[in-house]
């Protein structure tokens, strides 16, 4: 594969090399890319550049011309890293024959006379002098153990006093000492630099003796080109590579492939890779002193991916930046040391943190997107990086609507019922749609907010836990993030809108979830008497009770008053008002009732004290009028649900529109209940005509009676109401024209 030449600015011809080989995932190959680019800076090309484009790397240098040429050199000229682990039992310095493959490895390195092995020679001189010391000082431990358990502290802290600079890499990447002094491990390298029973460094130097005493160039250009036409190593390969990390039902061949796959050359490049974020370990863990702070690096969510599963053992997850813009070696060094990712001005500490900063933008420029890799047990072996996906790393706005909610699910997290995980874990998984920019995200959100606010609501210890009921800020922010094509979200947003100006404890949020709103307090309380209305029947049938619920007689001046405005008040003063065919859909069962019961559920959680301006579209329609399309009774009946009086003009001779107060009698919304919508319509015809409006004839309708008592409680708008009386009645025209659908009172 011939590299392409490209001129840099001031240096002359360099060539753009692409490495199949090394591709964004799975993380074993993300970081032999990362490993060979860093040794081609230490070994050839200090100046190279990488970047990553169409999955795999690409690297910018003067020094080589193509991969054969690479691949050549690096054979060569290999020198292996001083990766030694004089902590760790299993590296060989225990010298008590447990671990005779590395005890021999280390041997065979301090015999050696190889110039290539010179650092690696040293680091293992050095570390025998650890192990000696602290042998001397009583730090061993008993039996075949090589250290107490009790002085691991006190032997880290001698190895990095003993070890050359060039092996404290290693140490830094593997462990380091938190505030407290105990030792904090990396989850990138396992338990100070072991996989269960297998110790990296060990492993290291025997792949790395074997390259250098008998070099094998085809198995480093299948590791650049992704060839899979040269046979491996029947051996660990570790937790960077699921696919070839052998174990139960791995193979047909499943005893004889149980070690699984390796390629050493991708081994040693791999291991290499995982030293970049050594430093970062170092500067970072003071932010975090609970586990080595590698930027990138987080607690799991387990959700977003299509394998993650409620029981499954997950250690953690790493998101693995990835840029397209050919970038310098320590500007990456810096990335990692210095890298962020940040969540509501704290960095991300779980995978839902991290998605959703992406989607803040609060990680760093130059990052193009993010490949989000799951440490999980699986295969009864070790931990496995297993890929879960790659985010692109672009501007979503919405996201910022989920920061709210972190305090009060924060309080749900560890100890609650099945039920209560089981929610959660369903929100969570929205908001990961969310923040990785999956469409009618949004709605799902809601969906799963209200459904775990419901599950909160029904549960003592979960209330306890949460403190007080859940009031969500920027209802306007999330109806344009939800969008309103739906006419369940769209009535769900007029009916939770609703509000009146002295009756608070009368909205469908207070009739619906346990709560009360006290003295002194502003937010409302939980409170352990069972919600007015339930939810459970459905959601007609709980906003039709609402509606007689809320039904109270308008108080009467002196003297008779006019039949057609003696009654009830029920619908909302305020709110944000729905387009008539959403009520007309409503009242002739063409919704799906479990959506909006869903949609209820979410919307009255949030903030609706400031609706102005705000405007629900009226569904497209063609042909006939929205009032002309509604059912006779529903013109009809519809006119008297609002605290308002009609503008009418009810003669030619009347100059201008004058209030037509309407109300609906006492004892409509629980006649409509029984099934009594004609006796319903004939009583406000007969209300009409004494307020001087004569009603046109027309058929019969046969509405569910439910069905219309709770389409009454949406509200419409003054101008909508007028239409419907126009449809039924033979009225002069207005002077004026308002607009019918989407106003907010």
């Amino acid at each position: 594969m011939a590299g392409q030449q490209v001129l840099r600015a001031g240096a002359g011809r360099v060539n753009r090399i692409a490495l199949p080989g090394c591709r964004t995932e799975p993380l074993g190959s993300y970081l032999q890319g990362l490993g060979l680019w860093r040794c081609l800076t230490r070994l050839i090309d200090p100046h190279a550049r990488a970047g990553w484009e169409s999955g795999h790397l690409v690297l910018t240098t003067a020094a080589v011309s193509d991969v054969d040429e690479l691949a050549q050199r690096l054979v060569a000229g290999f020198e292996p890293l001083p990766i030694v682990s004089p902590w760790n039992g299993g590296s060989g310095f225990a010298g008590n024959g447990k671990s005779a493959t590395a005890e021999r490895t280390l041997q065979a390195i301090r015999d050696s006379h190889e110039p290539r092995l010179a650092g690696v020679r040293a680091a293992v001189v050095a570390a025998d002098t650890v192990v000696a010391e602290g042998r001397r000082r009583g730090w061993g431990g008993s039996k075949d153990e090589l250290w107490d358990k009790a002085r691991k502290p006190d032997v880290l802290t001698l190895a990095r006093n003993r070890l050359p600079d060039e092996a404290l890499a290693w140490l830094d990447a593997a462990v380091v000492l938190g505030a407290t002094g105990d030792p904090v491990y990396s989850r990138l390298l396992g338990t100070g630099g072991n996989f269960g029973r297998q110790d990296l460094s060990a492993t290291y130097l025997h792949r790395a003796l074997a390259i250098v005493e008998t070099p094998r160039r085809d198995w480093l250009h299948a590791a650049l080109t992704g060839a899979e036409n040269v046979p491996y190593e029947r051996d660990a390969v570790g937790q960077f590579d699921p696919g070839r990390a052998g174990g139960v039902q791995s193979s047909p061949f499943e005893k004889l492939d149980d070690k699984g796959f390796v390629n050493p050359w991708s081994w040693l490049l791999t291991v290499e890779g995982t030293l970049l974020f050594a430093s970062a370990v170092v500067r970072r863990l003071g932010a975090d002193t609970s586990q080595a702070a590698i930027p990138f690096m987080v607690r799991s969510s387990p959700v977003g991916y299509p394998s993650s599963a409620a029981a499954e053992n997950v250690m953690g997850e790493m998101w693995a930046p990835l840029w397209n813009r050919p970038a310098a070696l320590t500007e990456i060094e810096q990335l990692l040391g210095e890298g962020m990712a940040d969540w509501c001005g704290s960095a991300a500490r779980t995978g839902l943190d991290f998605v959703r900063a992406i989607g803040a933008l609060g990680v760093d420029r130059g990052i193009t997107a993010f490949v989000r890799h799951v440490f999980v047990e699986r295969l009864g072996q070790s931990p496995l990086a297993v890929p879960a996906g790659r985010i692109q790393v672009r501007e979503r706005p919405e996201v910022m609507l989920l920061a709210p909610l972190d305090t009060w699910t924060a309080r749900l997290r560890g100890d609650s019922s099945a039920a209560v995980q089981t929610a959660l874990r369903e929100l969570d998984t929205a908001q990961f749609a969310l923040g990785t920019g999956q469409p009618h995200a949004a709605p799902r959100v809601l969906v799963a907010l209200g459904r775990l606010h419901e599950t909160v609501a029904r549960s003592g210890a979960a209330r306890a836990a949460t403190g007080t009921p859940l009031v969500l800020p920027g209802a306007r922010e999330w109806l344009t993030a939800a969008g309103t094509g739906l006419p369940e979200l769209r009535l769900a947003a007029a009916l939770a809108s609703g509000r009146d100006k002295t009756r608070p404890g009368l909205t469908l949020r207070a009739l619906f979830i346990p709560e009360e709103t006290k003295p002194r307090h502003t937010r409302p309380q939980w409170t352990d008497r069972p919600s007015l209305v339930s939810l459970g029947a459905g959601a007609i049938a709980a906003l039709a009770a609402a509606h007689r619920r809320r039904a109270r007689a308008v108080p009467e001046p002196d003297g008779d008053i006019d039949p057609a405005v003696g009654g009830v008040l029920s619908t909302f003063r305020y709110a944000v008002r729905a387009p008539l065919d959403d009520v007309t859909a409503l009242a002739t069962g063409r919704v799906d009732e479990l959506l909006l019961g869903d949609y209820l559920k979410a919307l009255i959680l949030l903030d609706w004290s400031d609706t102005a301006g705000i405007r629900l579209p009226a569904p497209p329609h063609v042909g006939l009028l929205p009032a002309v399309r509604a059912p006779q009774e529903l013109r009809v009946i519809a006119p008297f649900f609002s605290a308002d009086p009609l503008q009418l003009r009810l003669r030619e001779d009347q100059p201008l529109p004058a209030p037509v107060p309407l109300r609906p009698g006492p004892d409509w919304i629980p006649q409509l209940e029984a099934g009594r919508v004609n006796a319903v319509a004939q009583d406000a015809r007969h209300r009409m005509r004494i307020a001087g409006i004569r009603c046109l004839p027309g058929p019969p309708s046969h509405l569910d009676g439910h069905r219309v008592a709770a389409a009454l409680l949406v509200p419409l708008a003054p101008a909508t109401r007028e239409s419907l009386v126009r449809a039924v009645a033979d009225l002069p025209p207005n002077p004026r024209v308002v607009a019918v659908e989407g106003e907010t009172a």
